[in-house]
């Protein structure tokens, strides 16, 4: 079968789909692998055929941070933002879509890349299989705005996604429009998840049980048209990791394993793609804690550049900076603070060592929710980021106690291997269940 990926977003969105394309290469499926410009590198080493859809997220990202904070906290001018950015880079993923998924018998998508192919999948007949990193449907669990709060009934919670339902449908339907005129078919009905309810596929849920709403009546009731299988965390098998996670890159990257061999565990601190307004000072607040701790620091500045004077000043035995680090050497550190995106929160689960979740938007949210309410770790929105914030809730993960529950939860985790080879069969399952697109052609 000829199965098409089209991915939008950072490394954290693009990494497990990667994982599951190659599996279904190594099956025998002819696949395409479509990520946004600037992750074309990364995932160039794995056998797949990567091809570049869309605008360069590290770009767009830095962009749309740039245009926030030029707006400052006047609600007219954050909505001026909003509408602004709403449709950045979508005629570009549209064309590159169209290009991809032509002549293949499924689109894999993730969640930012479901209404840009919904269309162009059922103009071709085919099924959508979206791949979701959290509970990003309606249900009682947990809103679409975890940042607002979280101990909301299941009511609120139910009220919170009709109402961003609604937004996103009125805010979209221009576009979706003339997309579906363009595709020669007439506008579509009803709210965006109606739509989506309706186009034939699957929801892949790419994380572990403990955290679906799987028991949620209004879960049930709308996974019956699309189902929605809880596989498990999708993770690096070793033979891809060392394909694509090569000595780790940045000012003092050589010899990472030997610095953790020769101390203590150290802290991790990293934000990953998130676009850190002022690192040095970030950064340096860390540096402080750690000491104030007594703990080295392994330092990964991902998508954000720090300034030499401070460089300098970390250049010392207690302190490591690089700008890139596999997340499979979170076994040999004490604690984690992090963005709480999907994939880095599942590693460090996997791993069994607590996190310190310091929250932007979207998903992250959630993660640390979930991660301080099973005693895992600890969760704060990244804007209340200080030291001395920082050091108490390092305190709090660093507790024995906590350290327990991670490493007696690392094992109840679903296996990666097992994970993948049930999203393997599940897509396999679902185009065959569906027809192929000669079938549904002829």
């Amino acid at each position: 079968m000829r199965i098409a990926f089209a991915i939008n977003g950072t490394r954290g969105d693009v990494q497990p789909a990667m994982v599951l394309a190659t599996a279904l290469l190594a099956r025998g499926h002819e696949v395409r692998f479509g990520v946004p410009p600037n992750l074309v590198p990364f995932a160039a080493d794995t056998g797949l055929d990567v091809r570049p859809i869309g605008l360069d997220t590290r770009v767009q990202m830095q962009s749309v941070t740039r245009a926030r904070s030029a707006a400052g906290r006047n609600p007219l001018r954050r909505y001026r933002v909003l509408t602004g950015v709403r449709d950045l880079g979508w005629n570009e993923i549209v064309d590159d879509t169209a290009d991809l998924i032509r002549d293949c018998d499924a689109a894999v998508v993730g969640f930012t890349t479901e209404q840009s192919t919904a269309a162009q999948a059922g103009r071709l007949g085919i099924p959508m299989i979206s791949l979701h990193h959290a509970p990003v449907r309606p249900n009682g669990r947990v809103g679409p705005l975890p940042s607002v709060g979280t101990r909301g009934s299941a009511a609120v919670h139910r009220a919170q996604w009709s109402v961003v339902n609604g937004v996103f449908t009125l805010a979209t339907r221009g576009r979706d429009a003339r997309l579906r005129a363009q595709l020669g078919g007439s506008a579509a009905t009803g709210s965006w998840l109606s739509r989506i309810a309706r186009t034939p596929g699957i929801e892949i849920q790419a994380y572990d049980p403990v955290f679906a709403p799987v028991a949620d009546r209004r879960w049930l009731r709308d996974s019956r048209g699309r189902p929605r299988p809880v596989v498990g965390f999708l993770d690096l098998p070793d033979v891809l990791r060392r394909r694509i996670e090569p000595e780790p890159a940045g000012s003092d990257g050589g010899g990472l394993r030997a610095w953790l061999r020769e101390g203590e565990p150290p802290l991790y601190v990293g934000f990953g793609s998130m676009p850190i307004r002022d690192p040095d000072t970030v950064f340096a607040a860390a540096i402080e804690v750690g000491r104030r701790v007594g703990r080295r620091l392994l330092i990964c500045t991902g998508w954000n550049h720090l300034p030499a004077d401070l460089l300098a000043g970390a250049a010392a035995d207690d302190v490591k900076v690089v700008e890139t680090a596999d997340h499979g050497l979170f076994a040999d550190c004490a604690a984690v603070i992090h963005h709480g995106g999907a994939g880095t929160t599942a590693a460090a689960l996997r791993a069994g060592v607590p996190s310190v979740i310091c929250w932007f938007g979207s998903d992250q949210p959630f993660w640390g929710n979930e991660v301080q309410k099973l005693g895992l770790g600890v969760s704060m929105p990244f804007r209340r980021f200080d030291a001395d914030r920082l050091e108490a809730a390092v305190h709090t993960a660093l507790e024995p106690d906590v350290r327990s529950r991670a490493v007696t939860f690392a094992a109840t985790l679903i296996p990666g291997d097992r994970a993948v080879a049930r999203a393997v069969a599940e897509i396999e399952s679902a185009i065959s269940g569906i027809g192929s697109h000669q079938e549904v052609a002829a």
